[in-house]
């Protein structure tokens, strides 16, 4: 038992350690790279421990290739979570991206120990250590060669020439800038704290509370694993809407109330149910708030937020773990396990508000986006490059018959229409009208050439103006430059049929 606590701790610590490390090897290296990279040493690390079991050396050395492996795997949930906005093109997109993600940890949580028990019963810890090399050799490959649609999506929003080292500051300045997403970190901490609490309490509560034995420890952890498969599949109807907030909270509750109603009532056959329960919620929270930190953090800053999680989670699932079995022994198994429950709900009755005010984006970013959405050139954009474009908009509008744009000037923006309609014409020639959702000036730019057309407004027009320089940015990747390109090259062959 000495050992295995000891093992725990040599996989926590390295974690802690290593997490914040995560946005300076993005930065500097991509972060698709860094991921082959990150499950190449794990799966390098593997093959070592089962060299290392075969030839019966010292198990300090397999501590140290676990703390290697457990270093290593931390940085990979930082780095993904941050980099998923920039494979999803709306919010809904992104939420069943973290479906996804927190469907595939919970199986590994619920099958892995599974079929490792099976493995190394049949055939020992040295086959086992082997299998699980494969599954990491299998990671690595599988992120291998992934194209982003943005450069600088591969590097956190960060250019190569602006990597910059590790900073201590880095963590403080972060979650200061983004207090909405700074709470529900802080909630995120609390719950692996209770966790934490959970390893001991489930042990004692199985042994001495329930008198299920040793098998009932397993028994209860997965009903929690079950219950965090179902729960992610249950969260793809999240949406990504405005009511995510009041989810997160509600599944903050949903987490440690089950905890409270064991310890009132411990029958045997109810904490099983009620860890279900707990394991549901525990995906919920994690769909919903990964997705809430996502939307509320600049893309520039989403690798250092998630790294900085990850390391604080690390250390309140240590800090959890040893305060558990003092707890008990100070309060007994029931107390203790009312005071564990009572902790997540009580804070989400803190920070729910201001949780919710603070991550709630205004009516206005959320129609730019929409109409940002509509127009051909962007829909292929993922949600990283049109929350800059977003950001980079100026309102603009025009009055009836006002000319909005002059043939043979040069081009500087390029104009999305929000409401109106206006008039496209060449020498004297009428080319067509565009209206909302339609946009007008992009081949000057993308072309750089003169304007091709006189846009003149047919009635009141209001818009956006997005400057060249954002504008190119944007439409740089390759699907977007080929939707740029083929709209571009239908107006031209419009315009020369007209004459």
């Amino acid at each position: 038992m000495e050992r295995v606590g000891l093992l725990g701790a040599v996989r926590i610590i390295p974690a802690i350690v290593a997490a914040p490390f995560a946005p300076t090897l993005v930065e500097r290296h991509r972060g698709d790279r860094v991921l082959t990279a990150i499950n190449g040493v794990r799966c390098g690390g593997a093959v070592l421990t089962a060299i290392t079991i075969g030839v019966d050396a010292p198990i300090e050395l397999v501590y140290l290739l676990a703390a290697l492996v457990a270093g290593a795997g931390s940085l990979v949930r930082p780095i993904q979570t941050a980099l998923l906005p920039a494979f999803a093109q709306t919010p809904r997109e992104l939420v069943a991206a973290n479906v996804a993600s927190s469907t595939g940890e919970g199986m590994g949580t619920f099958v892995g120990p599974l079929l490792a028990g099976v493995v190394v019963a049949g055939t020992g810890s040295v086959a086992a250590s082997l299998l699980v090399a494969v599954t990491f050799a299998g990671a690595a490959a599988a992120v291998t060669g992934i194209r982003f649609e943005r450069a600088a999506d591969a590097r956190g929003g960060i250019g190569a020439d602006r990597a910059r080292g590790f900073r201590i500051s880095d963590a403080p300045r972060v979650l200061l800038r983004y207090p909405g997403a700074s709470l529900v970190a802080g909630d995120f901490v609390a719950q692996t704290f209770v966790r934490g609490l959970l390893v001991t309490l489930v042990v004692v509560s199985s042994i001495e509370l329930l008198g299920m034995g040793d098998t009932g420890v397993g028994l209860l952890n997965a009903a929690i694993g079950l219950g965090g498969l179902l729960g992610a599949l249950g969260a793809l109807g999240l949406g990504g809407g405005p009511r995510l907030a009041r989810v997160f909270t509600m599944a903050l509750v949903g987490w440690g109330l089950p905890l409270m109603l064991i310890g009132a009532w411990p029958v045997r056959c109810w904490p099983s149910s009620a860890l279900f329960v707990t394991g549901v919620n525990n995906a919920v929270l994690d769909v919903s708030g990964f997705t809430l930190v996502q939307r509320g953090v600049r893309n520039e800053d989403r690798v250092t937020m998630f790294g900085v999680m990850e390391g604080l989670f690390g250390v309140g699932l240590l800090v959890g773990s040893l305060v558990g079995p003092a707890l008990v022994a100070l309060l007994g198994i029931r107390p203790s396990l009312a005071v564990a429950g009572a902790i997540l709900p009580i804070l989400a009755l803190i920070t729910w508000r201001p949780i919710a005010k603070r991550t709630r984006r205004s009516p206005l970013v959320e129609a730019q986006m929409a109409l940002l959405r509509r127009n051909p050139l962007f829909a292929p954009l993922p949600l990283t490059a049109l929350d800059r474009l977003a950001e980079s908009q100026l309102s603009v509008s025009y009055g009836e018959s006002e000319v909005v744009m002059r043939q043979g000037d040069p081009g500087d923006m390029y104009l999305l229409i929000e409401d109106g309609e206006v008039d496209v014409s060449a020498d004297g020639r009428a080319l067509g009208t565009c209206g909302p959702g339609d946009g007008v000036g992009e081949i000057a730019l993308l072309r750089r050439v003169p304007r091709t057309a006189t846009v003149v407004a047919r009635t009141r027009v209001e818009g956006y103006a997005i400057d060249a320089g954002a504008f190119l940015t944007a439409v740089s990747g390759p699907a977007a430059a080929a939707a740029a390109a083929a709209l571009a090259s239908r107006r031209l062959e419009r315009s020369q049929a007209a004459r």
